[in-house]
């Protein structure tokens, strides 16, 4: 059994995240600190992520997606995502979905969506030393009008359990 801690953050503001996105209205970043000597990259973590959404999230996000369609907005629907490994080849400056990966390294990933209602940048980050890995699940937004500001005020509790949640599984997996 692996040694695990989740807990929240704040993002360096020397993070790659904030590279060009101009005003940040909202930011946070969740870590999971694991004890284990294994090494993980990138597209192993981003297969566990997927791999791990709970029914719940998956439904949620469904509605989630068919609402906003209904109002013209992006969903950050993910329509090209394999549940194989082997078939998960992301690359930088690849659209999945609505999703455009901005920075995709070994150990970094950024992704960005831009609509006209928010912007927002998710970001993956693995760092390893002497035996303790983190994982971090960064996200920072800018709200365009309005509809953005609802739409955030009534997201962002949901956000905030559902990423906590999603390293609980990652960590569980590993």
């Amino acid at each position: 059994m692996v040694n695990i801690q989740i807990f929240e953050e704040l993002i360096p503001r020397s993070d790659e995240i904030f590279n060009s996105f101009g005003k940040v209205n909202y930011e946070d970043s969740f870590c999971l600190y694991l004890e284990t000597n294994k090494t993980f990259d990138i597209d192993f973590i981003i297969f566990k992520i997927i791999k791990t959404l709970p029914r719940w999230l998956k439904f949620l996000l469904s509605l989630r997606n068919t609402v906003l369609g209904i109002f013209g907005l992006k969903t950050g629907k993910i329509d090209n995502v394999h549940y194989n490994q082997e078939k998960l080849i992301l690359k930088q400056d690849q659209s999945i979905g609505d999703f455009f990966i901005i920075l995709k390294r070994k150990k970094h990933l950024i992704t960005e969506l831009i609509d006209k209602h928010l912007d927002f940048r998710f970001s993956i980050l693995i760092t390893e030393d002497e035996g303790k890995t983190k994982i971090s699940l960064s996200t920072i937004v800018k709200i365009n009008n309005i509809f953005g500001k609802i739409y955030f005020f009534f997201i962002t509790p949901f956000h905030r359990l559902i990423i906590p949640n999603i390293l609980k599984r990652i960590g569980s997996e590993i």
